[in-house]
């Protein structure tokens, strides 16, 4: 399926490669929230080794992934806050499984949506 973004009248345009860099982002919602529980989960490891100061412990290598993934969550959450409830699944599993919409609204009012929900990700991410 192409992806593309609507030229005329939409206020909420990207850089190609912005507008590319988010669609995969937000593809990659199921597996960040996978890896987040992974992390928050796993069992510590610690190999016995003296740690000098330049390298850093597996604790403070989690912490920093931890972090980043939660920061990648929360930019896609906040921008899905934005989105009327009755439009977020439909909008979601348009992008992430590429269903097709349902037939309870147009599909010019879901595309709109979609663009919208990709716009404020790409805004929480700092990359507008």
């Amino acid at each position: 399926m192409k992806e593309y973004q609507r030229k005329r009248n939409n206020p909420y345009q990207l850089p190609h490669n912005v507008y590319m860099r988010v669609l995969y982002h937000i593809r990659d919602y199921e597996r960040m929230k996978a890896e987040r529980q992974e992390i928050l989960y796993a069992t510590p490891v610690f190999d016995g080794q003296p740690r000098g100061n330049r390298v850093s412990s597996p604790t403070e290598n989690r912490a920093i992934r931890l972090a980043r993934v939660d920061e990648d969550c929360e930019a896609l959450e906040q921008a899905l806050v934005e989105i009327p409830p009755e439009y977020r699944t439909a909008v979601m599993n348009n992008i992430c499984r590429q269903y097709p919409y349902p037939c309870d609204a147009d599909y010019s009012t879901y595309s709109r949506w979609r663009q919208r929900l990709i716009y404020f990700t790409a805004k929480n991410l700092g990359l507008v």
